[in-house]
């Protein structure tokens, strides 16, 4: 009889110790989702930040472009570029009045150099977004954007299929940007075309240029470059380059000192009648017809440039050392087959 007591007294026990077990396992089950809440709160928070950062970044991206194109817009001619960038910042400081976070955004307009092939603006924008709970790992994220935008402009077509050089000289035919003060262009800025020393071997070749802008060509002479004689007629040395320059008057102005006669280039326009004179010079007094191209003056017409590099022991003055043309669209836009005042987001 004496067992009983025994027998309740360890059943009671037993509870006691299941209670007991059941009291400590919650206590770690509080702490492990103590644990666990951390890193979910962090996410969240890092999800809330990120959030508004994307926001912003896709509200500044819009500013952004919509400056460049303005920018781009009246960015005609190589002498509208401080008029481009200051559209272009004029714009960006009435987008960001509306925009959250204003006072931590810096931005800049930087227009292309006037010598470029066609008038650009690019627009870049900074900012900071303050955080919240990633407060703790970093104050803020950062934002930042770019955009640039340039005019559609002319897309000019050059063939070469009919490159003509009977020359003992190398030749070679660049074009460029015509500097806005006439001036004599930088080497940096003469595109190669072609070479009778085989210094390219595209013969069909395009460019884009602004619709504001015109282009030249520049012949680069080297006396005796293929088959030596000495001195030219001019009193060039044997292996002395020259540059002749379609846009100065007369274009050997640079290369050879009192030039009063255009010995070194002639062009005709298809659809006119006209002749090469072989043999002859003209008077330097004005620019030679059409030395520069502006596709405003000349739509859907081909240019065809007839260059002598006033070359040999005695000048020929046969124009036949460099032969090319240049085509100029009719109408529609600059990537198809025209001009347009339109500007497009490059990126």
């Amino acid at each position: 009889m004496e067992a009983e007591p025994h027998r309740m007294h360890g059943r009671v026990g037993r509870r006691d110790v299941l209670r007991s077990f059941r009291s400590d396992q919650s206590g770690v089950f509080a702490v492990w989702y103590a644990l666990m809440a951390v890193p979910l709160l962090v996410a969240a928070g890092a999800g809330l930040d990120m959030m508004r950062a994307v926001q912003l970044r896709s509200e500044l991206q819009s500013a952004a472009d919509a400056a460049a194109l303005a920018g781009a817009a009246v960015y005609v001619s190589p002498t509208a570029s401080a008029a481009a960038q200051a559209t272009a910042q004029r714009y960006m400081a009435d987008s960001i009045l509306r925009l959250p976070y204003a006072p931590s955004i810096t931005y800049s307009a930087t227009p292309s150099p006037a010598s470029a092939t066609a008038g650009s603006v690019t627009v870049t924008a900074q900012a900071s977004v303050p955080n919240s709970l990633m407060v703790l790992f970093s104050k803020a994220t950062a934002v930042a954007v770019t955009s640039e935008a340039r005019s559609a402009g002319y897309k000019l077509n050059f063939s070469l299929s009919s490159f003509a050089s009977n020359a003992a000289d190398a030749n070679s035919i660049y074009w460029y940007v015509v500097p806005s003060d006439n001036s004599v262009p930088p080497a940096s800025a003469l595109n190669l075309l072609f070479s009778n020393t085989g210094g390219s071997t595209q013969k069909d070749i395009s460019a884009v240029i602004g619709t504001g802008q015109k282009i030249g060509f520049a012949l680069k002479n080297v006396t005796g470059g293929i088959s030596g004689y000495g001195r030219n007629g001019y009193g060039a040395a044997q292996g002395s380059s020259h540059f002749f320059y379609s846009h100065l008057t007369p274009p050997s102005s640079s290369a050879y000192a009192l030039q009063l006669f255009n010995c070194s280039l002639q062009t005709t326009i298809t659809g006119k009648s006209s002749s090469i004179n072989n043999g002859s010079c003209a008077l330097a007094l004005t620019p030679p017809a059409n030395g520069t191209v502006n596709c405003g003056q000349t739509p859907g017409k081909t240019i065809t440039y007839y260059w002598n590099d006033m070359g040999g022991t005695s000048d020929d003055r046969d124009y036949n050392d460099a032969v090319f043309n240049v085509t100029c669209p009719a109408s529609g836009g600059g990537s198809g087959s025209g001009a347009t005042n339109s500007v497009v987001l490059v990126r």
